[in-house]
């Protein structure tokens, strides 16, 4: 009986801890821009990229989250799908939630399949990827927009435009 109650108490401190703090969901606009530009219909490539992100509110100045990219398409009528998810940690210095500046960090995984095949000599990849964030936060009731700039690390296949290097952003969400 002690057990049940402990149990449930820990629940019932956990469940208000976690409704006391705010989250935000979003999705990065570039990589969309990015595959847009790098279709091109002349040479049959094309490319659709989604970049949703996930942030929690975990104590003043710090959140959590995970950020995932779901990139398909074709080069030269071969299918490429590119699917990365990695965790992320913020610090908010200049603020106890979630705006203003911002400077972070990711680590995740990453795998390209070209043309069905995931293997490096065959044209895909599968691998870790790191990464450096800093921007701002701008707050317009609980809509937001986020530019930022980012240095990932990642492996590089060809010449499709994946993650690598200095990164623009521009994060459009919400905050609830």
């Amino acid at each position: 009986m002690k057990k049940i109650m402990c149990v449930m108490l820990l629940a019932a401190g956990l469940s208000a801890a976690l409704s006391a703090q705010n989250f935000a969901v979003g999705g990065d606009a570039m990589p969309l821009l990015k595959g847009f530009t790098w279709s091109d219909g002349d040479k049959e490539n094309f490319l659709f990229a989604l970049a949703p992100s996930f942030e929690y509110h975990i104590i003043p100045h710090f959140s959590v989250g995970a950020t995932m990219d779901l990139w398909f398409g074709q080069e030269s009528s071969k299918g490429i799908f590119y699917f990365g998810l990695a965790a992320q940690g913020r610090w908010y210095p200049l603020s106890e939630g979630l705006d203003k500046l911002f400077v972070g960090t990711l680590l995740g995984f990453n795998v390209l399949s070209y043309d069905g095949k995931t293997k490096s000599s065959e044209g895909g990849m599968a691998g870790l990827v790191t990464g450096l964030k800093a921007g701002w936060k701008l707050m317009f009731g609980s809509i937001f927009v986020e530019p930022f700039m980012s240095y990932i690390y990642t492996k590089t296949p060809r010449d499709i435009p994946t993650y690598n290097d200095w990164q623009a952003g521009l994060t459009i969400g919400a905050t609830f």
